[in-house]
């Protein structure tokens, strides 16, 4: 009988320290090592809610998107093409022009910004949200044309749900793993669980990772409500890897249940809210999936003044680790330099 082999060792990462490295740039150095090791892990870079109307179209004038990310795209900056799946919440609808409507705020957002996000590298945007409809449901369709036009994929709805609302991702990495992506809208909209049981259910069966990404809770508080805790863990047990929150426009704290994270809030990615400190700090997710479950998350904080993000550093970030530490549920673990191994 041949003698077994042991597995060839992998490339050591290479060695970082606070004074020379960032979280931002560990994870970009984490992203390029799995891919050089032709590793199975799947990697995911999460953002909040981006709304692309109101005083951020005015600023972004005939600049685009280029306003926006004058401080965030780029390998050092915290946002560059690197992980397999870029994905934020699109929070409203593109329109060729704005409609009449009842409702008191409504988003509208130019159609031609559709291919600039996929030029920053989004491949995939929420459309569960409580703006998904406010320019009427045929730009729910005009909006989902647009964004395949400009190659972004997109899943969830703002009053649906169910299975055909679940995007499954395209085979990734050398052993063809897939994700599945669930948005829920639970703000202006009753989640019907059956149907919910149902998309978790179908999303088990066709791809190895399910991201669920809710809209709920109240807008500006810090903390998470037992409802959404309940339910959070309720996804969980129906079978979600990881659950992803938005919509309260703060961050709020994080949990481990069973393992699993949980987000309930990224808070702001790109708005117009700047009356408050805590409206103008977001949170985005580094994420590594391997062998069935989220293995490290990499918190990457930033805050948006004047909805140009830029990454967080020195003492702000400290301060926002700190935070999220004392005011997470994470049992005996907990955020490392920004990281969280489980």
């Amino acid at each position: 009988r041949p003698a077994v082999q042991a597995p060839a060792p992998k490339k050591a990462e290479p060695m970082t320290s606070p004074a020379t490295s960032t979280v931002y740039q560990a994870f970009q150095t984490k992203v390029a090592n799995l891919k050089a090791e032709s590793s199975t892990a799947i990697t995911l870079h999460m953002f909040g809610d981006m709304m692309l109307d109101r005083n951020v179209a005015k600023k972004m004038s005939t600049s685009g998107l280029g306003y926006v990310f004058k401080n965030l795209a780029g390998p050092d900056k915290g946002l560059y093409p690197g992980p397999d799946f870029i994905v934020a919440n699109l929070e409203g609808a593109f329109a060729p022009m704005r409609i009449k409507t009842t409702k008191s705020i409504a988003f509208r957002f130019d159609p031609a910004l559709a291919a600039q996000l996929k030029k920053y590298g989004f491949t995939t945007v929420s459309l569960a949200n409580n703006h998904n409809v406010d320019m009427g449901w045929a730009n729910v369709d005009f909006t989902k044309k647009t964004l395949s036009a400009a190659g972004v994929q997109y899943f969830g709805d703002g009053l649906r749900e169910g299975a055909q609302f679940t995007l499954i991702s395209e085979s990734v990495g050398p052993s063809g793993e897939r994700v599945a992506f669930i948005g829920l809208n639970n703000t202006d909209h009753a989640l019907k669980m059956d149907s919910v049981r149902a998309a978790i259910k179908t999303a088990r069966l066709q791809a190895n990772y399910v991201i669920v990404m809710p809209h709920w809770g109240v807008e500006y508080k810090r903390l998470s409500r037992q409802p959404e805790r309940d339910l959070a863990r309720q996804l969980i047990d129906l079978g979600a890897t990881a659950v992803i929150g938005a919509h309260p426009h703060v961050v709020q704290e994080m949990e481990l249940y069973k393992g699993k994270p949980i987000f309930y809030s990224l808070g702001n990615f790109i708005f117009d809210q700047y009356f408050s400190r805590d409206t103008q700090e977001g949170l985005s997710l580094g994420l590594v999936l391997e062998f069935g479950a989220v293995k490290s998350v990499y918190a990457l904080p930033y805050s948006l003044p004047q909805s140009q993000p830029r990454l967080m550093s020195g003492p702000d970030q400290e301060k926002f680790y700190e935070w999220l530490n004392k005011n997470s549920r994470l049992g005996d673990t907990k955020f490392i330099s920004g990281v969280l191994e489980i």
